[in-house]
């Protein structure tokens, strides 16, 4: 289920300065694959003012008119509502831009609220497009909306070294989300998820990897609002997140049970032997052996395909372990006795069941005996 995650690293002197490849800190660590491109300079000098109506205005001087862009070497200023506090960016094939300023629209789709961004260089371009689906509206954080990306990308500074750049988009492990503090007023941020329950359980972001990425706003509130502040509020949303997946994933771990034992668990013989054999396999991976069982009422007899002959014969048991994480496992193995014409050999231990449910999955730790 785990997509790969493409940081674009671009020279873009105008918009961050030499740039490397970039990783935001743990939050990308072994996480991202990184992947260099060319792009075309955006020669743009930008100026940034407030009209009477309180929107920003900006002017860019272009080579030239820019295809699907309302800039054009005659008219070349447009009017925009929100400004961002800090330096963002976005590409286009292979032509990067600066974006000053954005317009926005909030509607109603089939998954939800949604609120989608325009930037000042093609007004008609749905750049970033995020929905709030109903299971996340029991989440809020003094009336703070929350919406997660789905569509679109944007280049913004590496957080630890500003001469560094990072592209964002809707691939991967790094989720993107935006908080409406206002009717007006939103925070940008991202951190690496943890996802993977069925729907209706939202993801959360790991709380050491959030990032605010930005925050957008009309020019003349932008000073009233602080990353750090900004940061305190998606924090605690983030931690009613983790704290509702936890739950969920602690009630799917209850449903997880050990099979119950049957007649040949009675035989000590075969019982210790299985629990010397997997206590080897379980303690060279660092992890204690909890519980061991025995499945089987009776021997299931394997015949030559041809002749008829028995060959070997094998019983199934299961077993609990808890990992050096911490977390518990339930497992299944086979023991094994081979047949020399006569008789049944000694007893071999025949491995660890794998791709085999219900093995191989998680359980509560408080589960882990019968």
């Amino acid at each position: 289920m785990k997509s790969k995650i493409y940081l674009s690293v671009f020279f873009f002197s105008l918009l961050f300065g030499f740039s490397a490849q970039a990783q935001l800190g743990k939050m990308l660590k072994n996480k991202v694959k990184n992947a260099s491109k060319t792009v075309v300079k955006e020669k743009a000098a930008t100026t940034a003012g407030t009209t009477s109506a309180g929107t920003s205005s900006h002017q860019s001087k272009m080579p030239g008119s820019v295809p699907g862009s309302p800039y054009t070497e005659e008219a070349n200023t447009v009017t925009t509502s929100l400004a961002f506090l800090e330096v963002i960016g976005t590409s286009s094939g292979y032509t990067s831009h600066i974006v000053n300023g954005v317009n926005y629209r909030e509607g109603e789709m089939e998954q939800g609220k949604a609120i989608v961004f325009h930037p000042d260089y093609d007004l008609e371009y749905s750049w970033l497009v995020f929905i709030s689906p109903k299971v996340l509206d029991g989440f809020a954080v003094e009336n703070a909306r929350v919406y997660e990306m789905t569509s679109g990308s944007y280049i913004i500074k590496h957080p630890a070294d500003p001469n560094q750049q990072l592209e964002l988009g809707t691939s991967g492990l790094i989720l993107s989300r935006l908080l409406k503090v206002e009717d007006d007023v939103f925070v940008l941020y991202a951190g690496a998820s943890v996802g993977g329950h069925a729907f209706n359980v939202p993801s959360y972001i790991e709380l050491g990897d959030l990032t605010i990425t930005n925050i957008i706003a009309p020019p003349a509130k932008l000073k009233s609002y602080s990353k750090e502040e900004a940061k305190k509020l998606a924090v605690e949303i983030e931690t009613k997140l983790k704290a509702n997946y936890d739950a969920a994933a602690k009630a799917d771990l209850a449903s997880v049970k050990i099979p119950a034992a049957e007649k040949l668990n009675s035989d000590s013989a075969l019982k210790n032997f299985a629990k010397t054999e997997i206590k080897k396999v379980v303690e060279k991976d660092g992890g204690q052996l909890l519980h061991v069982n025995i499945e089987s009422n009776d021997w299931h007899i394997v015949h030559h395909k041809i002749t008829g002959r028995p060959l070997y014969r094998w019983i199934r048991g299961a077993f609990t372990e808890k990992l050096r994480n911490g977390k518990c496992k339930l497992q299944g193995y086979l023991l094994k006795q081979q047949y020399d014409g006569s008789s049944y050999g000694n007893t071999n231990f025949g491995g660890v069941i794998h791709g085999q449910m219900p093995y191989g999955q998680y359980i509560d730790c408080n589960n882990t005996q019968p």
